[in-house]
């Protein structure tokens, strides 16, 4: 019989905590740009599950806090390269969307 596929997910679950912080975030934003080209290895109810396990462990660790305020200072400094521009405003554009809506609904 042949074995099940691994999701995204499960494979995030084992890996998330040999991996730092920083190996995390590329594989949040990794998550992120999967989700916004419908670029999925497995379905897109499997990458919105990885981003959220991603996002709530980063949160809790305080990285992504660390993120967003380096990634404000960045894009204010003018010293950025167009690509990175680009990561930098993914991030921050999912930031607040996600932060907006933890805030309305109190989480």
């Amino acid at each position: 019989m042949a074995q099940p596929e691994v999701t995204v997910y499960q494979r995030h679950l084992a890996q998330l905590s040999s991996r730092d912080d920083q190996a995390n975030f590329r594989a949040l934003m990794d998550q992120i740009r999967r989700i916004t080209r419908r670029s999925y290895e497995t379905d897109l109810y499997d990458h919105q599950q990885t981003f959220r396990l991603l996002w709530h462990h980063l949160e809790r660790t305080g990285h992504l806090r660390h993120v967003h305020s380096e990634a404000r200072a960045r894009l204010a400094s003018g010293r950025v390269a167009p690509a990175e521009r680009a990561e930098l405003e993914l991030f921050l554009t999912v930031y607040q969307q996600v932060r907006g809506k933890s805030d309305r609904t109190g989480a």
